[in-house]
């Protein structure tokens, strides 16, 4: 077949391109047509399980290279020349890609290692790979992370060095697939800031994301939404206001619909955290200082704090994947210390911020019945067991033989609710509910396991959405350097901004000190995350 003529400016140009994952009988991407362009921002949105993913895969070259038994048709060059035959090296030299799960990107045991890798494999002069490592620390702010090991990073300063060490490379054409999803407010508008800085310095930036009230204040010069796998809108910053607005077209925002009524009395303590301190190994700072709380029955608790104050290591110690250096866990009167992981498991289920870190099995059946079976469900329940978890999260319609790999983000992350929700534990974890889902996903995921008769009795939901712990939370828990330094209801943690400005969270509620908040394209906010 012919190839199109590539448009003259045109850093990526995308024609006719269609695909279909292997056992799937509905297409991912049907026809998709558009095009990246050198010194702009595109902004790609769409609902959980429109092709968004599927999309930057195409791109990147994943799809085929790693992704071989789909059908794919159409045509991608790169400055006019098709990349059909290039390899995932050559494509990785010019497109970088911020992938949505960082834990699939990191590969080396220390933060500087992993941000030189790539830098290595391009055989590049030891003195330039020291030079570029230093000066994306600098320009990234995480300098105090570079002889950090990666496995103790929260997922936000995951995403951060992922984010540097694709920056190392200097690629022509960056794909951000959801990169705000693991940040904080503050994090994720300076992480704008030097995108929308980086497309002014020439290079071609898609950035497909969810938080599209944040992505918008960047000015980006294109924007493309994704329905069903095609097109629906393809123009600029205005005319996607005009569309967006219409109540038959445009892209989901937060409901309108009430928060749940808080219990009238909660019901007794499940999870107890009793002055629990925890120290990484070789760590010059603990990261828990002394944490103290209940969950109790009837609950819906939102855990909030910066990137890096131990909202992760702490749901880590609840589960006894770690053990407190000092202090206690406790699930109702039984001290933790005293069950293995698998009995924890049967009274609280923990669902990790990136999907990736839990699914494994090749067919959704044999992935939803491991945790039933390995908490010593009976076999004539799991099969009950995995229906109802499966209509819990609304993915009842999917095939038990298909595999959970090739499901979209935000499926994926339904997926692992679904695990978790299959062995039926009391207390809920939820790390970061909405990343990688638009916000009517997450809320009627959250309104189903609210409603659900075989719900869990509480939950404990870590997040970076105040909008959400506003709709749903009870209460707040604020976390600040490895201690809780608020805890109360949303109206009153939430609205405290000299409380905020002490986490470091300044800005980080749209409802709180909207004068302070800047403008247009935050050029003023420097390019540093």
């Amino acid at each position: 077949m012919d190839q199109p003529n590539a448009s003259h400016h045109a850093a990526v140009c995308i024609t006719d391109l269609s695909y279909t994952y292997a056992r799937r009988e509905q297409p991912a991407l049907r026809n998709v047509g558009l095009e990246l362009r050198a010194g702009e921002v595109t902004l790609i949105v769409g609902r959980s399980g429109s092709g968004k993913t599927t999309l930057t895969r195409c791109i990147n070259g994943l799809i085929p290279h790693r992704y071989k038994a789909g059908t794919l048709s159409g045509h991608i060059l790169y400055y006019g020349e098709s990349t059909a035959q290039w390899s995932l090296a050559q494509l990785a030299r010019r497109i970088g890609t911020v992938l949505q799960d960082p834990d699939k990107q990191v590969v080396a045991a220390r933060v500087r290692n992993e941000i030189a890798f790539g830098l290595e494999n391009l055989g590049l002069p030891r003195e330039e790979i020291i030079a570029r490592v230093s000066a994306v620390a600098r320009q990234l702010r995480i300098e105090p992370l570079l002889e950090r090991p990666t496995y103790a990073l929260s997922g936000g300063e995951q995403q951060k060095v992922v984010i540097a060490a694709t920056l190392a490379m200097r690629p022509r054409v960056l794909l951000l697939d959801e990169p705000l999803a693991s940040l904080d407010l503050p994090s994720a508008r300076r992480a704008l800031a030097l995108f929308r800085r980086l497309a002014d310095d020439g290079l071609a930036i898609a950035l497909v994301e969810h938080r599209v009230h944040e992505a918008l204040r960047i000015a980006p010069e294109r924007c493309v939404a994704l329905r069903d796998g095609a097109v629906a809108f393809d123009g600029d910053a205005a005319g996607f206001h005009a569309w967006r607005s219409r109540p038959d077209e445009g892209v989901a925002g937060p409901s309108a619909l009430p928060a749940p009524l808080p219990p009238e009395a909660p019901g007794p303590a499940l999870l107890t955290f009793r002055d629990v301190h925890y120290a990484y190994p070789g760590a010059a700072e603990p990261q828990l200082r002394g944490v103290s709380f209940e969950v109790r029955a009837g609950e819906v608790i939102a855990l909030i704090g910066p990137n890096g104050a131990g909202k992760s290591t702490l749901c880590r110690t609840a589960l006894g994947l770690l053990r407190p250096t000092r202090g206690r866990v406790f699930l109702g009167e039984m001290d933790a210390a005293r069950l293995s992981v698998a009995q924890i498991a049967r009274r609280v289920g923990y669902v990790f911020q990136n999907p990736a870190a839990m699914l494994f099995a090749p067919t959704l059946r044999e992935e939803l019945s491991f945790g039933p079976r390995n908490v010593g469900m009976a076999e004539d329940r799991i099969g009950a067991a995995i229906g109802q978890a499966l209509e819990l999260v609304g993915l009842s319609h999917l095939s038990l033989d298909q595999s959970p790999f090739g499901l979209s983000f935000g499926q994926q992350k339904r997926v692992a609710v679904a695990s978790v929700m299959a062995m039926q534990p009391e207390v809920l974890i939820l790390d970061e509910p909405t990343a990688g889902l638009d916000d009517d996903t997450a809320e009627d995921l959250l309104r189903r396991l609210l409603r659900a008769p075989h719900g869990p009795r509480a939950i404990l939901m870590v997040t970076h959405d105040f909008a959400l712990a506003r709709r749903f939370a009870h209460r707040v828990l604020l976390m600040h350097a490895g201690r809780i330094v608020a805890d109360g209801p949303p109206s009153v943690v939430l609205d405290d901004e000299a409380m905020l400005r002490r986490a470091e969270l300044a800005w980080a509620d749209p409802d709180v000190a909207q004068d302070a908040r800047p403008q247009g394209r935050d050029d003023d906010d420097g390019a540093n995350v």
